[in-house]
């Protein structure tokens, strides 16, 4: 298993999927679908396997998967990827079977079929695949018994017994008539895209009538009947129920990478997923258009282009390929999917690549040399909080070789500092971190980072030389777009590279750093708002306390409650009378 394999092993989640497994030509040699990617993705790569697996897996150098909403849509994506692919692995999966539609004609006297044959264009509107074919046919079959279409195949010269049971309007006899069958298709197209509310009704008020009537037999088909008509109509939105080429494109930008994510549209259903993420170096329209042309330049265009997460203005001109724009149903869920997945991709990747960067020891020792001091080995990092100077307090994080440490983590109530000080803080934190390092003999820290600039850096480096320590300290400064990009060095500003190895590491760093002082600031701001003069209440405990804030909201409100309203929050009566007296006595008194 390669490093790039284990890394993404990590960052795939816990949701439904189609995973495609590449080998070392990037070619696709085996499709899989998963209920969730993370378990089943891992296991290729854990554990025994057959004979069969264990060449599979030799075979592979990477993998990427498509993110679904349900089991059933990754699976219908599976067979989709397959017949487009051929992996050399599903060769058991390719043979001829493919699951079914439900097919309304287009001729004359119109007809319901299930049918696996391939679709042609004109001859009827599909509905589909369905998984489950038996469910497929007996949806047919109910739709059959409800709306009298034409059930032959080839019409007789005589009445048949459909006509007999009102199931049938008879074309074979009554060649003459002009039947409209134009509210019947228009009903049944509706139950089929999942509107099945009407019917489920009426099935089931027949059921409870059939039961009744002790007919058990009749309610027990009606039963049967529901349920798979529940799952034949499930909405799917891998398949469409219209023949029109088109394209999904999905477009997520950040920090100047462009992440773009295709679901290509054939006949109804997907064929294909295309994934890439490009470096944007002039504005996104741009680039995005330049690719675009690029793209389908080397491939078919389809009829029509949906995009989302970026508007260009004449794009359908300019890639002569029609724009549409889908605001709701399945059309919508699909370019939603593709916004889904090139975000996604984007954030997965960094993640691969950040993880992979800051396990690298070349990273510290290129921090080393453009700071000029000796590897930092061992990297403590402190960042502030507080509100208005309310609830002051400190975060300290660790990092060894380039990875958290967090074991090594600490935390700081700020004890002397009044108000929003943050150079007495700082300088309060770092003396008593490294004071008591001092006395307890440990291990010193190569290299300071403070999350700030010049007033920190400044404070940090007056502590550590009253304590006569060695211990270069720099500040991680944002700049206009709020990126850890500047570094503040013995008096110097350094602007480093986004794209570089340095620039990954201070900035995972600085966020985790910023995270773990918020973190810490919310948990002691919380606690403070429950530390009042509900307190000093007798008989008051912190669960009737609770249910204090949360009926009135704040403590003010609860001076101003009568004892009516103070039962009503559910506090006993001799508490009512504690509470109500506490705050009026006080009231009293101030006044005097």
């Amino acid at each position: 298993m390669n490093s790039l394999i284990e890394e993404k092993l990590k960052l795939l989640p816990d949701k439904p999927g189609s995973y495609q497994m590449r080998d070392k030509d990037g070619e696709i040699i085996y499709v899989g679908k998963a209920k969730n990617l993370k378990n089943r993705v891992r296991s290729y790569f854990h554990g025994v396997h057959n004979a069969k697996t264990t060449l599979l897996v030799s075979n592979i150098c990477d993998f990427s998967y498509v993110i679904c909403e349900s089991e059933l849509e990754a699976l219908v994506l599976e067979i989709n990827l397959i017949k487009e692919y051929n992996p050399k692995f599903n060769i058991s999966l390719t043979d001829d079977k493919t699951y079914p539609y439900i097919a309304l004609t287009n001729e004359t006297h119109p007809r319901l079929l299930v049918t696996r044959d391939k679709r042609k264009k004109g001859f009827a509107r599909y509905f589909g695949p369905y998984p489950n074919v038996g469910a497929a046919r007996s949806t047919v079959d109910l739709l059959n018994r409800i709306y009298p279409l034409r059930k032959c195949r080839i019409i007789p010269n005589k009445l048949c017994l459909y006509y007999h049971l009102g199931q049938c309007l008879g074309p074979c006899v009554y060649k003459d008539l002009n039947i409209d069958y134009t509210e019947y298709k228009n009903n049944i197209a509706k139950f089929l895209n999942g509107n099945s509310f009407d019917v489920l009704e009426l099935l089931n008020k027949k059921m409870i009538e059939a039961s009744d009537k002790l007919d058990f037999e009749r309610a027990i088909e009606l039963r049967d009947m529901i349920s798979n008509v529940k799952d034949a109509t499930r909405r799917q939105k891998i398949s469409i129920n219209d023949l029109t080429s088109r394209d999904y494109v999905g477009i997520y930008e950040n920090d100047g990478d462009l992440s773009i994510n295709i679901i290509i549209t054939r006949l109804g259903s997907i064929v294909q997923n295309h994934q890439t993420i490009i470096n944007s170096y002039s504005d996104i329209e741009s680039d995005l258009l330049s690719y675009l042309i690029q793209f389908y330049d080397l491939n078919t265009k389809p009829s029509e282009l949906c995009i989302g997460g970026v508007s260009i203005d004449n794009i359908d001109e300019l890639l002569g390929i029609k724009t549409v724009d889908f605001k709701l149903g399945k059309k919508k869920e699909l370019l939603d999917m593709a916004l889904y997945n090139a975000k996604f991709n984007l954030e997965n990747k960094r993640n691969v690549y950040k993880n992979t960067i800051l396990k690298k020891k070349e990273t510290i020792e290129e921090l080393g040399e453009l700071l000029g001091i000796k590897t930092p080995r061992r990297i403590e990092a402190f960042d502030n909080s507080n509100l208005f100077g309310e609830y002051p307090v400190s975060g300290l994080v660790v990092y060894v070789d380039g990875k958290q440490s967090p074991k090594d983590f600490r935390k700081y109530h700020i004890k002397t500092v009044v108000g929003a000080n943050d150079y007495a803080t700082m300088k309060e934190v770092i003396y008593r971190r490294y004071y008591r390092l001092l006395m307890d003999g440990d291990k010193l820290p190569d290299l300071l980072i403070m999350d700030g600039g010049e007033i920190q850096v400044h404070a940090a480096e007056e502590i550590i030389n009253s304590l006569e320590l060695d211990i270069p300290v720099m500040g991680i400064q944002k700049d206009d777009h709020h990126k850890a990009t500047i570094i503040f060095f013995k008096d110097k500003f350094i602007n480093i590279d986004k794209n570089s190895n340095i620039y990954l590491l201070l900035a995972d760093i600085s966020q985790k750093v910023h995270d773990f002082a918020i973190s810490f600031f919310r948990s002691t701001k919380a606690k403070g708002f429950f530390k009042s003069q509900l307190d000093e209440i007798e008989g008051l405990g912190p669960k009737r306390k609770e249910e204090l804030i949360r009926y009135f909201t704040t403590i003010d409100n609860v001076k101003l409650a009568s004892k009516e309203e103070l039962k009503k929050a559910g506090m006993p009566k001799n508490l009512c009378e504690n509470i109500y007296n506490y705050f009026h006595n006080n009231d009293e008194n101030s006044q005097n």
